[in-house]
């Protein structure tokens, strides 16, 4: 039976041992191997020389297996005594090992018991030290505050702070030894030298505030000394100083400024900052080298006297609260934010000086007190008088309007410019706006100015109102066929165009007054300020005055414009080589206004209103053509030579009223009057040609309203019914229409 071995042992086997012979592989056949060996019959005769030599080879094997089993035994006692050699070298290294544990615990205790001797001999040395260093410091202070005695009973004030300062330090070292009495003691004596110090101080400076006249230089430096003192005792005492010396710099002003006092009324505000003023020069030549910079005394004081300033202001405005004039709170106002701008500046200039001074020190600059604080200090007390103010402002515009508009003669200059010809309270209104609004700009409160600008848009919506009543009426006839009726006479026409140069003026001033009010005004409200509909209102007004120059002037047309449909137009035998006379008389009514509208109107509103009237009398002229019973050829002809004399004379009115006409106003009356000259020409279109001019007017766009123009043509009214119903249907189909049409007129 074959042994057989997995084909991953049979690998590891071979990577071991690797061997070529047949014998050694896996697959090894028998069978095969001797027929390999004795492929034939002749090949049996070495069989028994190869049977002797696997003989010889099994005896080798034999003899080299027995060789290894007895190297092996001998190897394995060896392993024994190995073993047991290094099991005893481990126990000796475990013994050594004990060994060196026991010595370094033994040499750890050694070095603690060092240490703690050696914190021993350090916690006895820095006691020992801070021992002496608490006696040399007491020592200094028991010193210092004998000394700080003898130069306190001597008013010897320099010196005296600067010990004052040294005591303050030492005494801040024994703050942990409260309750020693020695510390105690000299804790108490210190405590009497400043009292004592401080009632010093005080008593000199009451000294100089009793004594009249300049203080003398010595007594000065003595009292600037004094002021190191005071540094010294604290930043309480140094308010108390302050405090004092403001009381006593302000006891005056406060008599004569004091509410219904000798200058206590609002009018009398500006007389306060004078006061001030005088005060901080007089304080500059007298006092400034008694105080230390440090103190910033002038702007202590200031600021105290806002404070007193605002306290007396607020006690005023309140009492006069109903009785306030608009021009003395306003002047008070402009006075105090003045006042307040010009005190920081002061101080800011000052304060910046002395940083470049102390800018070795290091100050921080952004914690300079340069007096910012002042600006709105006073001011902020009118705050809540501002809507009074406003209604102040608003009933004064008010007033003056009522007045203006009471004294209006409402006539305008008859002679000048045009754009001078505006009724004077126009004028006078806009001075009183302008004045307004530099009172309102002075103050500089953007919140108080956008009210203001809702008061100048009500004044000026009632003015624009007020103006458009000057306005004759108009009179709107119930058949929107006829021409609006308004009859002008010269003195009422001149008004009328008073009115309008009026308009356009105010609006014109009214867009100012907006461009100004925003440049002045804080960006954040000025999109707020809006005087757009105020414009609006104005130039409504304008318009509507147009509006009644055109009325005007077809006024005066209608009468000739009327018997237009009168006249047996289609009874003219032969064509006139003149205008017909109504004609004439309506062109004769338009350049006769022209040249007074011109003198009377900017070349902007002539334009204009010939733009109007050409919008409104032209189809109105169109519809009366269509109103004639009959026209006929000549008629149509007649008519056409009158087209010709009004286009002319409407293409002159801009040229006549002192104005270049446009391009787009000569382009305006030519289309217009194109539509009167094509209803004259298919008037004047012979029956044979009448399909073609329908068909080009078709073509074009143009609306024709072909009944109108039969009739006009003359044609009874039973055949122009069938050649209207012929063109309806051209519209549908060219031919069939074309074909009636010529049936109609026997033309096929």
């Amino acid at each position: 039976m074959t042994l057989q071995f997995s084909p991953a042992l049979e690998s590891a086997l071979a990577s071991l041992n690797p061997s070529s012979d047949p014998l050694d592989e896996p697959d090894f056949n028998p069978t095969a191997h001797i027929n390999k060996l004795f492929p034939s019959e002749d090949a049996l005769a070495r069989i028994d020389s190869y049977a002797t030599e696997l003989e010889s080879t099994l005896t080798a094997l034999d003899e080299e297996v027995l060789r290894t089993v007895r190297a092996q035994t001998s190897a394995g006692a060896a392993a024994r005594r190995d073993l047991e050699a290094g099991k005893a070298a481990m126990g000796e290294l475990f013994t050594k090992v004990r060994e060196i544990k026991g010595k370094a615990e033994r040499s750890e205790q050694m070095v603690h018991d060092i240490c703690a001797d050696i914190k021993s001999l350090d916690y006895a040395k820095r006691h020992l030290t801070l021992t002496i260093t608490a006696l040399k410091r007491l020592q200094m202070l028991v010193t210092a505050t004998e000394q700080l005695s003898v130069m306190t009973s001597e008013r010897m004030y320099t010196n005296a702070a600067d010990l004052l300062q040294a005591v303050n330090q030492l005494l801040l070292h024994f703050v942990s030894y409260k309750g020693i009495k020695k510390i105690d003691e000299q804790t108490e004596r210190v405590a009497e030298l400043r009292d004592t110090l401080r009632a010093q101080v005080f008593a000199d400076f009451n000294q100089l505030s009793s004594q009249e006249g300049t203080p003398a230089h010595s007594q000065l430096e003595t009292l600037s000394g004094a002021c190191a003192v005071v540094d010294a005792l604290g930043p309480d005492v140094r308010r108390e100083m302050l405090s004092w010396f403001s009381n006593w710099q302000f006891a005056p002003y406060k008599h004569a400024f004091q509410p219904y006092g000798e200058a206590g009324s609002l009018d009398k505000t500006e007389l306060r900052y004078t006061w001030h003023r005088q005060f901080l020069k007089q304080y500059d030549e007298l006092y400034t080298t008694l105080f230390p910079p440090s103190w910033k005394v002038a702007l202590v004081i200031t600021r105290e006297y806002c404070t007193i300033t605002r306290h007396h202001l607020d006690e005023i405005l309140d009492q006069s609260r109903g009785a306030l004039d608009v021009a003395v709170l306003t002047h008070a106002l402009q006075k105090t934010i003045e006042f307040e701008k010009e005190m920081a500046a002061r101080f800011e200039a000052t304060a910046m000086e002395g940083e470049g001074e102390e800018g070795e020190e290091g100050e921080d600059k952004a914690t300079a007190d340069t007096g910012h604080d002042l600006v709105g200090s006073i001011s902020g007390c009118f705050d809540s008088y501002m809507s009074i103010y406003v209604s102040l402002e608003d009933k004064s515009i008010s007033e003056a309007l009522t007045k203006l508009i009471a004294e209006e003669t409402w006539t305008a200059a008859a002679a000048g410019r045009a754009d001078s010809r505006v009724f004077n309270s126009s004028k006078e209104l806009m001075i009183a706006l302008k004045r307004s609004f530099k009172r309102g700009t002075a103050l500089h409160m953007s919140a108080v100015l956008l009210e203001l600008t809702k008061v100048w848009a009500k004044q000026l919506r009632t003015y624009a109102k007020t103006v458009e009543a000057r306005l004759p009426p108009v009179q709107q006839p119930t058949d929107p066929a006829l021409p609006p009726v308004c009859n002008l006479d010269q003195e009422t026409q001149q008004k009328v165009c008073a009115v309008v140069n009026t308009s356009k003026y105010c609006h014109e001033t009214t867009a100012q007054l907006e461009d100004s009010i925003i440049k002045v005004i804080d960006a954040d409200v000025a999109e707020h300020v809006d005087l757009s509909g105020v414009k609006e209102e104005f130039q409504g007004v304008v318009t509507h005055g147009m509006r009644v120059l055109v009325a005007a002037l077809e006024t005066r047309a209608a009468p000739a414009l009327a018997q237009m449909p009168k006249l047996k137009w289609d009874a003219m035998e032969e064509l006139s080589e003149d205008t017909s006379p109504y004609m004439l008389e309506i062109v004769g009514k338009a350049r006769e206004m022209m040249p007074a509208l011109g003198e009377a109107l900017m070349p902007i509103y002539v334009r204009f209103f010939c733009d109007k009237f050409v919008e409104s009398f032209v189809p109105r002229f169109i519809g009366h053509i269509y109103n004639c019973k009959g026209i006929g050829m000549v008629g149509a002809q007649q008519m056409q030579v009158d087209v010709g004399t009004l286009k002319q004379t409407l293409v002159d009115l801009p040229t006549l009223g002192q104005a270049t006409p446009t391009t787009f106003y000569t382009r305006m009356v030519t289309e217009e009057l194109a539509k009167a000259e094509l209803v004259l020409k298919l008037v004047q279109t012979p029956e044979e040609m009448l399909e073609v001019a329908v068909k080009e007017m078709r073509t074009s766009g143009t609306k024709i309203n072909l009944g109108k123009i039969l009739e006009l043509k003359g044609l009874k009214r039973a055949d122009s019914e069938r050649l209207t119903e012929a063109y309806n249907l051209m519209t549908g189909s060219a031919s069939e229409g074309g074909k009636k049409i010529k049936k109609l007129f026997n033309l096929s």
